[in-house]
């Protein structure tokens, strides 16, 4: 479990701090799975911040889905990534206070603009428990 901003994207540090366990039927194949923690409110309301994200580790998407994105090669942000026809892709956040931020094909390769992974399940907390 590390964390990824629900905001302006910040730099990605690949830095655990927690374990999640996942279902042993999502372990077949070669599928991997990684969480994240929300941090910001972009993906306010359906996604809040000290939610956790369970992410399918896979480089692409289909439109729509909701997506760890890596930007310049160590930004991380939390959107969901619209594809376009262009071959651009449009990440939108939820919250309207957020606006969506296109780049173009050529961005894309030369920035980068990279796909980490898919978001396949959300959890949250309702009550810390102390221990």
């Amino acid at each position: 479990l590390g964390v990824i901003p629900a905001g302006l994207p910040m730099e990605a540090i690949e830095n655990i701090i927690d374990w999640e366990d996942i279902p042993a039927s999502m372990c077949t194949g070669d599928r991997e799975y990684f969480g994240l923690l929300v941090k910001g409110d972009s993906m306010y309301p359906d996604y809040l911040e000290g939610d956790i994200v369970i992410i399918r580790k896979q480089p692409y998407c289909d439109s729509g889905d909701v997506c760890a994105v890596i930007i310049n090669g160590y930004e991380a942000t939390l959107k969901q990534v619209k594809l376009l026809p262009d071959g651009s892709i449009k990440l939108i956040p939820r919250n309207p206070e957020y606006a969506p931020r296109t780049y173009s094909p050529k961005e894309i390769e030369t920035l980068p603009v990279t796909i980490a992974g898919v978001v396949v399940e959300l959890r949250r907390k309702i009550k810390k428990i102390k221990g």
